[in-house]
């Protein structure tokens, strides 16, 4: 008795030192799931994280599902139920945007695609400590289509073997049903009204639709499943069997030395090799563009010399590795954009070239990729 006595009376002071603290500890939780996340999940391809994501959406669209019937039951039959769904939702939503902020940061060219990437952060955060102004129906039915579209767009891909425009339009109109679906059990259930303009739910999904097209076209939104593991530029780019050798300028010595800097020491007369890692999905093949722009330092834009590309097959965890090179290289503000074949930036690497003379005192260093 004594020791159940006991136990009891601990459970009721973990309960109220949460009930005071509520806010520090959603914090602390809040964070352990993201860097739990980030150490869990593995390849955006990995057959057992997408396998648990795809169930994390399957069971919130029953969930929603369930919310729509609860909030419909007058006999109060589904009363024990309705306790359960606002946490089970939050932690289901959670678990989603966190996965899906860890993939598309790992896609992102930061100056292009920052926006997007903030909403899916936003979107995690409001979840986590906004729960309970974004419970309602149609914020749930937003949150679903979102969450499907932006898992499907990389999983279409994946199982497609190459990217294109129509499999993230698929994408698009796949989360768009499902939402809609569920708006038409949600008026069916009167939990939504339907008037000569029809429901106002209705508008805002073909609203979401559309922002996510326009993104799309306007090369905002990051190319999942894509994503660049390194980059740079260098004086020279040798295969050395099954690694490459890259060599570079620096006029810093020893530890000194960095193992890639944006200032670009030119010898005139001398190529000028743009190396990238592009890590890509099991089977995944895609034509990769390295984009050569040069800043005009009259009107500050940026002007593309030149447009060469190879072809990447995915499956390597590092990322498939090619080159390519520009003979011609002029001083000032350079920068390298890596793009899909039909013009999706996945990076972006800016350099300065500075010309070196032949009293310039410089060091010669040597990556291995």
């Amino acid at each position: 008795m004594n020791s159940g006595f006991r136990f009891s009376h601990q459970i009721s002071r973990v309960q109220s030192q949460y009930r005071t603290n509520e806010r520090l500890f959603g914090v602390l939780f809040f964070v352990a799931g993201i860097v739990w996340d980030a150490l869990t999940l593995r390849r955006i391809d990995n057959l057992v994280d997408n396998a648990i994501l795809v169930g994390y959406l399957v069971l919130l669209t029953g969930i929603v599902v369930a919310s729509i019937l609860v909030r419909s039951d007058k006999d109060g039959r589904l009363a024990r139920v309705e306790p359960w769904l606002a946490p089970v939702i939050q932690f289901l939503l959670g678990a989603l945007l966190s996965a899906f902020v860890i993939f598309y940061a790992q896609s992102i060219a930061w100056v292009t695609h920052l926006g997007f990437w903030l909403i899916l952060v936003l979107g995690m955060i409001a979840n986590e400590f906004l729960h309970r102004r974004f419970s309602s129906l149609t914020s749930l039915l937003i949150f679903l289509m979102l969450s499907s579209t932006s898992m499907l767009a990389w999983l279409y891909p994946v199982l497609a073997g190459h990217m294109a425009p129509v499999l993230f339009r698929a994408a698009i109109a796949s989360g768009l049903v499902l939402s809609l679906l569920l708006l038409v059990l949600g008026i069916r259930k009167k939990q939504f009204s339907w008037g000569r303009l029809g429901s106002p739910p209705l508008w805002y999904l073909l609203g979401c639709a559309i922002l996510l097209d326009v993104g799309y076209r306007q090369n905002w939104i990051p190319p999942v499943p894509l994503s660049v593991e390194a980059g740079g530029v260098y004086q020279q780019v040798v295969r050395d069997g099954d690694a490459f050798e890259l060599e570079y300028k620096t006029r810093h010595r020893g530890l000194l030395a960095p193992k890639y800097a944006r200032q670009y020491y030119h010898t005139p007369g001398e190529p000028v090799y743009a190396f990238t890692s592009v890590f890509a999905p099991t089977d995944l093949k895609e034509r990769i563009f390295h984009v050569w722009q040069r800043q005009d330092e009259t009107s500050e834009k940026w002007v593309t010399t030149d447009r060469i590309g190879y072809d990447l097959t995915g499956g390597r965890d590092d990322g498939f590795r090619g080159m390519t090179f520009k003979q011609n290289i002029s001083e000032g503000d350079w920068r390298i954009i890596v793009e899909t074949s039909n013009g999706k930036t996945v990076s972006r690497i800016p350099f300065t070239v500075t010309f070196l003379n032949q009293n310039d005192v410089y060091w010669t260093r040597t990556l291995r990729k």
